[in-house]
């Protein structure tokens, strides 16, 4: 989604910005702020004569440990971009095969490791390539995990290794029928695992939509589940709850972080039906009712300050269909939330400037880089934080 005419002529003016929301005094004595003080700017990337893949909106992109590069596939033509954040230019395409002994299969999810490399992994294929295209190692964890990663029942969502012990991969994994999610701690020395539950989790299974066609089960619709490896911890959080599962790599133990504020409350107070028609059109008012409530967006890590920040945003929808028989949206309320590395709210407001949800974001050098498309090419707006 773009932001309005309106808001690039703010962030190319480079006015700043003073943002204010209402707090409770009790609150303010505990040292929470409802004032955000920020600068917008805006950046191009330099494709040269390429043409940058941008129609998954960077949804199918990752940052290095550094943050000096992100990698956007392209699933078209297996083809990974590699674009410098610091020189704000195409650095180089990286072309893997789909099929053979370098095959990389179809859609994959990936991440950049530590060492630069880059996991892909998908059903049954855990496999870590180089940034020429070429197999460096098959983690093999369809056999070491088996029972949850060598079957089609369970999905990893996200895959991470621990940067402090390369053999250490710490997986979220779901369970499709079920609708749950859970932790496996994967040792690839000594080639074994430990699963770790998630107890409060339950409640957002409790929300998961089951849609039917003609009485047969069609798939579902859920509240999603957000995993951040960051500071010496694996989060996971959903868009239902304020709050974070925080699973510590020192004590191998996961704790519930919660927060109940003034301006976004602790949950999405409509509670979805269990199962819907699809062909009774009953989906698209349901998926406004939700997206009309708050939604809690993915912490990600400030690692400068170090802080979290975390985008939530109130959608609006006009009475219009799009092509999938969803009302189409037409802007929404975007709030941030900045904690401290022990998950302590600092300060929480409305960014009126922001009128969409915001696209893929990240923080980079204190700042926050917020992804746009700008007539076909690749731009980012930057988000200065003053003075908190």
């Amino acid at each position: 989604m773009r932001l309005f005419t309106g808001i690039l002529f703010l962030l190319i003016m480079g006015f700043f910005l003073f943002i204010g929301s209402c707090a409770s005094k009790e609150e303010k004595k505990q040292g929470v702020s409802d004032q955000i003080k920020i600068s917008l700017d805006t950046v191009m990337i330099d494709a040269g004569e390429e043409f940058l893949y941008l129609q998954d909106q960077l949804y199918s992109s990752s940052l290095s440990a550094d943050k000096s590069y992100l990698i956007n596939f392209n699933r078209k033509d297996n083809s990974a971009e590699r674009v410098d954040l610091n020189e704000l230019k195409l650095e180089r395409k990286i072309q893997y095969e789909k099929e053979g002994p370098n095959g990389i299969g179809d859609y994959p999810q990936f991440t950049i490791l530590p060492n630069q490399h880059i996991l892909f992994w998908n059903y049954q294929f855990y496999k870590i390539f180089d940034q020429n295209g070429e197999l460096v190692r098959d983690l093999e964890l369809e056999e070491i995990v088996e029972e949850y990663l060598g079957v089609n029942e369970y999905y990893a969502r996200s895959l991470q290794q621990d940067e402090r012990n390369p053999e250490r991969f710490i997986a979220l994994v779901t369970h499709w029928q079920s609708n749950t999610e859970f932790i496996l701690d994967i040792d690839l020395q000594n080639q074994t695992y430990k699963k770790i539950d998630m107890p409060d989790w339950a409640k957002n299974s409790e929300r998961y939509i089951k849609i039917l066609y003609d009485g047969n089960d069609a798939g579902g619709y859920g509240t999603g589940a957000y995993p951040l490896l960051a500071n010496g911890n694996f989060l996971v959080s959903s868009n239902a709850f304020n709050e974070v599962h925080v699973f510590d790599f020192q004590s191998d133990s996961v704790h519930v972080q919660q927060w109940d504020t003034p301006l976004l409350g602790y949950e999405k107070e409509y509670v979805p039906p269990k199962t819907v028609e699809y062909t009774s059109g009953g989906i698209k008012d349901i998926e406004r009712k939700i997206g009309e409530e708050i939604s809690y967006g993915s912490l990600f890590w400030d690692e400068k300050n170090q802080r979290y920040f975390r985008f939530s945003d109130k959608k609006r929808f006009s009475e219009e269909l799009n092509e999938y028989d969803s009302y189409v949206s037409t802007g929404a309320d975007v709030y941030l939330s900045i904690f401290d590395q022990e998950f302590n709210l600092i300060s929480e407001a409305q960014i009126p400037e922001l009128t969409q949800s915001p696209n893929v974001h990240f923080a980079k050098g204190g700042n926050i880089w917020i992804f746009e498309n700008i007539d076909d090419e690749m731009a980012f707006v930057i988000m200065k934080i003053e003075d908190l």
